[in-house]
């Protein structure tokens, strides 16, 4: 058995407290057993590139239109 979720910081606060709870009751739970979610790590790091690009396509829409209105007007 394993739990994928997010990398939240309160969910490895969850996967202690859970494999705590595991001892307790007899139950073989380990912190091993706690799968980051691909999609998410995934996501996160699209977002951030994506955060990168917008500030490059933001440059080169400015100089367009300096170029633009320059030959133009």
């Amino acid at each position: 058995m394993g739990v994928t979720l997010d990398n939240a910081s309160n969910n490895n606060t969850f996967i202690q407290l859970l494999s705590v709870w595991s001892i307790n009751k007899s139950f073989s739970f380990d912190k091993n057993f706690h799968f980051r979610c691909f999609a998410h790590i995934i996501n996160l790091g699209v977002q951030a590139s994506l955060t990168c690009l917008n500030q490059e396509i933001s440059k080169v829409i400015l100089l367009f239109f300096i170029y633009y209105f320059n030959e133009f007007f």
